[in-house]
């Protein structure tokens, strides 16, 4: 097909008005950086230690109640926070692994400081710490009107995973459809384009520029201090792109003491042997080597790796290399500043579809060789200019870049985007009892590709406000509102609303209740509206007329804690979509797609999990269930590629040292281009195995042990064969 090109006509003045953002933008960052908090008070200094050896904590959150002031405790467990007016305060200490503690009839006394030490218990379960994607500031996830899942870093390498995406199904309402993420079932699956999970790096958003789509592969994996997963819309605080959930990868501190961490693994597949299309062993293997350090107050974590896979599949292997810079600034105080630098470049063959139902793990002879090369640059910082007992001020600028160019049989296209972008966010807290977030963001696209029939530049400005009261010791309200603006050439402009109210109530201590309305928008991306092109026999035609997608959600959610062994959370939710984007096949054309709107369609479901630990952690569990029921109300069929009922599983015993997870998702009721095709529910067995001696630590792990075959939700595309990993991480 010949692809069409010409310049919008509107596309100087866009150009133009990115410019004047641009210049805005930098105006503000330099205004801001000049600010000095000037104000006198006291200061509360001292020390965090468990309380079950004394020794000290660290990277705990000591934070002031009330007030946005906090700070991370040290390798020796000390923290200091200055600034703070005369009076009597409670802190409020949290760390992973340890009980919450509060510190009350802490009195402040102007110019001097006070100094306490504070004990904290164990946990014989993980319970999550503080959050703070959740609200865009600290708070604990019982206490959130939304539902939030947390992965800590130390599980992300207990589970002997690649990429963080490997490990997210095993998050309370998280499933994976071939490697793409959907919470709650608010995705279905488009192969490259377009998601409706909005992904993070440290508050910075990482999505790609032509299809919109996150990337977990090139976030980092061996720095990362937790995941945290909002489930449901969260437009009203993240605009665009937040309309199933959002996910928020936490990069650690750089270490006070020099410390190297490698990272080594070699892996091999097990191909049953009806299957095997070549006598080679089919392997994977990695290495990566990060160093941390402080240097006069200064903290920098360098990051180098590179790894590779042949893939369990004919032309389904790939290699990577990466490249990571992150400096912090004062990282004990309660103005750190963060920078970071994220490089990627990958080269990936491509699997469509298999050859045929025999040979499932085999590509069409012309296909085979088909492959694409892939570059990613990120540089971001977080400046926090302004930081008081009343205010404080965040400002994240990013750049980003990315490049594809495909080598296919049957084309070469390529494309790349750059994409300018800020965050400003400012917080008050005019009382102790209620706290206001304020914040303005602005993004500016410049795309470039041989498969759309324009070069568009895409205009994403956002204004939001949320406010949250106390409305007693145990009531909370939150109410939040945020305009997005969305501007692209040759389509139309979208204007749109995102409200939202929560409350949170605490009968007890151990309980807590939620329940919330949000109003969620994602803009349609570039790939979706204008992408004209032909890979593999299918066709792909554009929809200028594409509108973004709305939904309003629904959900009433309890979190409980009997005793110290066990944690139990589960939520209804009812979500309603708008306009819902989906490819579809066009009417009369055989093999020929379009991005459409969906009329209507709903999501209702029941989200659950449940968290053990017995024996002082020595005998542990993880329990997750997420039932969906979904319909396309303009056709009354279920919505594709979800399954009513999701399950998995994790037990463990010694503390990890040996686990065993189980994933389990029922039929997927409906899908798009090959209806006819036989489906089954989908059950994979993994078996995990770690000892740490000295400073290294070795773990093993078995995947699919039970060599279970089936189609990965995509038709026609084969799960991963058995595969075991070997993985070493000494530290100097």
């Amino acid at each position: 097909m010949a692809l069409r090109r010409h310049v919008s006509p509107d596309r100087m003045k866009r150009r133009g008005r990115a410019d004047r953002i641009g210049l805005a933008a930098a105006s503000l960052l330099i205004s801001a950086a000049c600010l000095q908090a000037q104000e006198a008070g006291g200061a509360i200094e001292g020390l965090v230690r468990s309380a079950s050896d004394s020794l000290p904590v660290r990277q705990a959150t000591v934070q002031v109640a009330g007030t946005p002031l906090g700070v991370l405790t040290s390798e020796q467990g000390s923290f200091r926070i200055v600034r703070i007016d005369p009076g009597t305060y409670t802190l409020r200490i949290t760390a992973p692994g340890y009980e919450q503690t509060a510190h009350p009839d802490v009195v402040v006394t102007d110019g001097e400081s006070v100094r306490v030490v504070v004990y904290v218990r164990p946990s014989v379960i993980r319970v999550p710490g503080l959050v703070v994607t959740a609200s865009r500031s600290r708070e604990r996830p019982d206490e959130s009107p939304v539902s939030v899942s947390v992965l800590e870093g130390r599980e992300l390498q207990q589970r002997n995973v690649n990429n963080v995406g490997e490990a997210l199904p095993f998050a309370q309402g998280v499933v994976s459809n071939a490697g793409q993420l959907d919470i709650r079932g608010a995705s279905g699956l488009s192969r490259g384009v377009g998601s409706r999970v909005l992904v993070l790096l440290d508050g910075h958003r990482m999505m790609k520029g032509v299809g919109s789509e996150a990337d977990f592969e090139k976030l980092p994996l061996m720095d990362v201090e937790r995941v945290e997963v909002v489930k449901g819309p969260h437009s009203s605080l993240y605009g665009t792109g937040a309309l199933g959930g959002v996910v928020n990868v936490i990069t650690a501190v750089p270490s006070e003491t020099p410390v190297t961490l490698v990272r080594a693994y070699l892996g091999a597949y097990d191909t049953p042997s009806r299957y095997r299309f070549t006598d080679e062993t089919l392997s994977t293997a990695g290495i990566g080597v990060q160093h941390s350090r402080r240097i006069a107050g200064v903290g920098t974590t360098l990051f180098l790796g590179s790894d590779g896979s042949e893939g369990f599949r004919q032309n389904g292997g790939f290699s990577r290399w990466q490249a990571r810079v992150k400096t912090v600034f004062g990282p004990d105080t309660q103005r750190p500043i963060d920078a970071f630098v994220n490089w990627t470049q990958r080269d990936a063959d491509e699997f469509y579809t298999w050859l045929s139902e025999d040979q499932p793990l085999e590509v069409e002879p012309e296909e085979l060789g088909d492959w694409l090369s892939e570059t990613d640059l990120s540089v971001g910082a977080t400046l926090r200019p302004v930081m008081t007992q009343k205010s404080s001020l965040q400002i994240r600028p990013i750049f980003d870049y990315n490049a594809v160019q495909n080598h296919f049989h049957d084309s070469d296209d390529r494309h790349h985007s750059s994409r300018f972008a800020a965050d400003a966010q400012f917080d008050i807290a005019p009382s102790f009892g209620q706290s206001v977030t304020t914040g303005v963001e602005a993004s500016w696209t410049d795309l470039t590709s041989s498969i759309l029939v324009v070069d568009p530049s895409i205009v994403d400005l956002g204004l939001y406000a949320q406010d949250e009261i106390r409305l007693s010791d145990r009531l909370r309200a939150v109410a939040g509102l945020r305009f997005d603006y969305h501007g692209a050439s040759s389509a139309e402009s979208d204007f749109v609303a995102s409200p939202r109210v929560g409350l949170v109530y605490l009968p007890s201590d151990p309980v807590s209740v939620r329940a919330s309305i949000s109003r969620g928008y994602r803009a349609p991306s570039a790939a979706e509206q204008y992408t004209a092109t032909t890979q593999f026999g299918f066709r792909v035609i554009p929809n200028l007329a594409l509108r973004g997608e709305r939904a309003w959600a629904a959900e009433v959610g309890t979190t409980a804690r009997v005793g110290q062994w066990l944690r139990l959370d589960a939520a209804l939710f009812y979500n309603r979509f708008q306009d819902l984007i989906e490819p579809s096949p066009v009417s009369g054309q055989l093999f020929t797609f379009q991005f459409q709107n969906v009329a209507e369609a709903r999501v209702a479901g029941v989200d659950a999990g449940a968290q053990v630990g017995l024996f002082q952690d020595q005998l542990g569990f993880k329990a997750n269930y997420l039932f969906l029921d979904t319909r396309d109300e303009r056709t009354g069929n279920p919505l594709p590629y979800r399954s009513p009922h999701n399950v998995t599983l994790t037990a463990s015993v010694f503390r990890e040292f040996l686990a065993v997870d189980f994933l389990f998702r029922s039929e997927v009721e409906a899908v798009l281009a090959y209806p006819l095709d036989p489906r089954g529910p989908i059950s994979v067995v993994d078996v995990r195995l770690a000892y740490q001696f000295g400073n290294w630590v070795v773990m093993g792990k078995i995947a699919n042990v039970l060599q279970s075959e089936y189609v990965d939700i995509q038709e026609r595309n084969p799960g991963a064969s058995r595969m075991f990993r070997l993985t070493v991480m000494p530290r100097f």
